[in-house]
């Protein structure tokens, strides 16, 4: 059946059960029990079923309201120790004692009416032990009325079937003493879930927690008292005991409304804030406010993955059912946009998240297709790096099988000319054949060692990057000063990267700068290599124009590094690359 079909029937009936307690209560012959129950037996019920059908008007308090209604109707049938038919005295004691368990289990439960540990649930049964099944052994062992309840003229006890004063007085002394025991269990409980609070719940749980509090204290001296023995001076902490009863719908009520105000200003608050545009950073922190959670995180879905990314494409793992933190999937136009990786505790608040969620829908989806462009640029440069280092890995074995292969053959045949070479005479015919023979492979042979040096120098590998330039320097055609060089190997990627750069920087001295002099400087600062080619010559040098260059900006950007070219016309030329060694790629 719907709700709102269900509350007026639930609310004529409260009313109707209600309404009986007024007379039953005063006619009663116990002084005490006929105030108690006159004035605060209809008011407490019909407030637990008022405050229920409330919360069962809002979807995420629906169970919390089911409680709040039952602890109502539970109420009234505590009436029932008030009639002077024996059976119905006897079986109101346990059953009018069945409103204890329900309203802890509300209050422990509040605001979605789950349970939240096993040790909530642990004391709630210990309330119904305590309330409820205590008093069955108590009716069986004693006929007396006054030996169960402040009495004197209620209707003998039917149920007994033994009298036991020395069992009555044990049990009744275990009872007391269960008493204290669950309401203190429920103080630590309380105070526990206080500080575990985040600064949103502390809003809405202020008015329950503060007078569960007071309600948990009192239990303990109700238990205190009994067990020392009921007097008439007792009768004040019973009254005050059910003026505090009284309170807790209506603290219930403050909680409910506190939590609806804040929602509803959270969510307007941030729908103010993303008028503007707004990166990943500053959306997380806006929910971060809106949800009063500074531990927010952001993850974004992404279809072709089928799992979720960060701001940077980089993917997410969602936190575990038991690690204390919570997930909440955000949809926009019915398909899923990202996630809020948020408090635990924040799933007592399902309604504040999703209308959070909900507001900045659209602002995540815009900031969902970023992070999918991220990772697609993640990927490509991830791609662009295997190819370099699949480039560069076939370079060193290029150059190895040259070495160890062709150039070691053309070693080997020129030693085999000079020996045949030496047998003949000068002025033999065949002597100037070899002769010449001889100076064409050596011409041979150093273009080959040129070739290798070129796909990629062995001193590279083996000394390190100050060695290769310091042999790139010695064979350049102009004056070449090597200025700085760390003393540090670098990543083999960021060597080779940087090797290059300036090799193809002196290259072009050579060819097109005209020239007089040229300088190579490598630093590291920061965690980043920096490497400079200046010269003297006649600058207006173009990037676009060449592919030594465009091939060296692609090797540099697969490192996440830039290459920077400072060509003025008629003032030399320098050209600068950053090289980032701490990258995945500089690593690789």
């Amino acid at each position: 059946m719907a709700v709102p079909r269900a509350v007026p029937g639930l609310a004529a009936a409260g009313l109707a059960v209600g309404l009986p307690l007024v007379p039953i209560g005063l006619a009663t012959d116990d002084v005490a029990p006929a105030g108690i129950w006159a004035v605060f037996g209809p008011l407490i019920g019909w407030s637990f079923i008022g405050a229920g059908l409330y919360a069962l008007a809002r979807p995420p308090s629906r169970r919390f309201g089911t409680l709040m209604v039952a602890t109502g109707f539970l109420w009234f049938l505590g009436g029932l120790s008030l009639l002077d038919e024996p059976l119905l005295w006897a079986l109101g004691l346990p059953l009018g004692s069945l409103w204890a368990g329900t309203l802890v289990h509300a209050l422990l439960a509040f605001p979605t009416g789950l349970l939240p540990s096993r040790h909530a649930r642990a004391v709630v049964a210990g309330f119904y032990v305590a309330f409820v099944a205590s008093w069955v052994p108590l009716l069986l062992v004693t006929p007396d009325p006054a030996r169960l309840i402040s009495c004197e003229t209620c209707p003998e006890n039917p149920l007994a079937i033994a009298d036991s004063d020395a069992a009555a007085d044990a049990l009744y002394a275990a009872r007391n003493l269960l008493i204290v025991v669950v309401f203190g269990a429920l103080c630590v409980l309380l105070a526990r879930r206080w500080r575990r609070a985040s600064p949103l719940q502390r809003r809405a749980l202020a008015p329950i927690l503060s007078t569960s509090l007071v309600i948990a204290v009192e239990g303990v001296l109700i238990g205190a008292v009994g067990a020392v023995g009921w007097t008439r001076a007792s009768n004040a902490v019973t009254w005050a005991a059910f003026a505090t009863v009284a309170v807790v719908p209506v603290a219930f009520l403050a909680g409910l409304a506190r939590s609806h105000v804040y929602r509803t200003g959270a969510v307007a608050r941030l729908v103010e804030g993303l008028g503007g545009r707004l990166d990943a950073a500053d959306l997380r922190a806006a929910l971060a406010r809106a949800l009063d959670d500074p531990t927010l995180e952001l993850a974004f879905w992404l279809p072709d993955q089928r799992g979720y990314v960060d701001a940077h494409g980089r993917p997410v793992e969602l936190p575990a059912a038991d690690s204390g933190r919570a997930v909440t999937p955000i949809e926009h136009d019915g398909r899923p946009v990202a996630a809020l990786l948020h408090d635990g505790a924040l799933r007592d608040e399902p309604e504040l998240v999703s209308g959070v969620g909900a507001a900045a829908s659209l602002a995540l989806q815009n900031e969902r297709l970023e992070a999918e462009l991220n990772r697609r640029l993640d990927e490509l440069r991830s791609s662009r790096s295997h190819l370099v280092a699949a480039g560069d890995a076939e370079r060193r074995r290029l150059e190895r099988d040259l070495h160890d292969g062709a150039q070691q053959r053309f070693v080997a045949l020129g030693l085999r000319l000079r020996l045949a070479r030496n047998q003949l005479v000068d002025d033999a015919p065949p002597a100037a054949l070899l002769d010449t023979a001889i100076e064409e492979l050596a011409a041979g042979l150093k273009e080959l060692r040129e070739l290798a040096r070129g796909i990629h120098p062995a001193i590279l590998t083996d000394g390190g990057l100050h060695a290769a330039l310091r042999g790139l320097v010695a064979r350049a055609p102009l004056p070449v000063t090597l200025l700085e060089v760390p003393d540090d190997r670098l990543p083999a990627p960021v060597e080779t990267a940087a090797y290059f750069v300036v090799a193809e920087a002196l290259t072009n001295v050579a060819k097109y700068a005209h020239a007089t002099a040229a300088t190579v400087r490598v630093a590291r600062t920061d965690g980043d290599a920096f490497v400079e080619v200046h010269d003297d010559g006649v600058g207006g040098a173009d990037e676009t124009t060449g592919s030594g260059l465009r091939g060296l900006s692609e090797r540099v950007a697969a490192l996440d590094g830039e290459l920077e070219l400072d060509s003025p016309a008629g003032r030399g030329t320098t050209l600068r690359a950053r090289l980032p060694c701490g990258s995945a790629q500089a690593r690789r």
